[in-house]
């Protein structure tokens, strides 16, 4: 796909067909004390970032405990959103969900174990509209799968590494896109070239409404630089030829 675009000379998203400009993305904070979990949201908040992802996922008392001081500390404006990393049960999914009116969470992410689809069909409607499939979700026959009515979930987490590429990447979002499930963009920790790929296939699928695409902030160095700007908490790609990266010195990235 770079090297493709590169020789015709555009971007890759706009070859594949641009629906949106700019979109911000989530910064993740790790399973920590709930004084180290509002420490860390003051950085991010103070880096711009306008989207928390929190890891929870071992004992949901103390993690609504957690999201309540939290969402008293950052206020109405900022997103917050979990990931239990496979980590909760159907009860304890329910109890987090009782939660919702005053917590407002964006979306909660892989609640229960990647094979419990009939549990996630179990549960309410309203819930699992805001359930993020990730762990269940590697391919697009695994989108349809999760899809199919009644749909197990309201968002398809997307990773490259998970589904081999931006081409498996872009036949996950046209399952999302028939059958009305939104997409999530999401890493592991990753150099900015398949951050940017992730992000130019992010912008050119209409179902995107959210982006976790902050893997590459977690590197000591990196073999590439370009790709994105990040602006306030927002990524948008660099209007250069292809992924728009270059191999260059190791460095941070901002």
């Amino acid at each position: 796909h770079d090297l493709f675009c590169q020789v015709v000379e555009v971007p890759l998203v706009d070859f594949l067909g641009r629906s949106h400009d700019a979109l911000p993305t989530s910064i993740t904070i790790g399973i920590k004390s709930i004084e180290e979990s509002l420490e860390e949201a003051d950085e991010y908040l103070s880096r711009g970032f306008r989207s928390l992802k929190v890891k929870i996922g071992r004992t949901v008392e103390e993690e609504i405990e957690l999201l309540h001081r939290l969402r008293e500390r950052v206020g109405a404006e900022i997103q917050i959103r979990v990931d239990a990393n496979q980590g909760y049960d159907l009860a304890d999914t329910t109890r987090l969900w009782q939660e919702q009116e005053s917590l407002r969470l964006e979306l909660i992410e892989q609640p229960l174990p990647a094979g419990s689809l009939r549990d996630l069909k179990s549960l309410e409607q309203n819930l699992r509209r805001f359930v993020a499939a990730d762990e269940s979700l590697h391919d697009p026959s695994d989108a349809a799968r999760l899809a199919a009515s009644p749909a197990t979930c309201g968002i398809l987490n997307i990773k490259l590494m998970k589904c081999g590429g931006v081409s498996p990447a872009l036949a996950i979002g046209q399952v999302a896109e028939a059958t009305g499930l939104e997409l999530m963009w999401g890493c592991m920790d990753e150099s900015v070239i398949s951050i940017a790929a992730a992000l130019h296939a992010a912008l050119a699928c209409p179902q995107t409404r959210y982006l976790d695409l902050d893997g590459s902030l977690d590197l000591a160095s990196d073999p590439a630089v370009g790709g994105f700007a990040l602006e306030n908490g927002e990524l948008r790609t660099l209007g250069k030829a292809g992924l728009g990266v270059a191999l260059g010195p190791p460095g941070k990235i901002p």
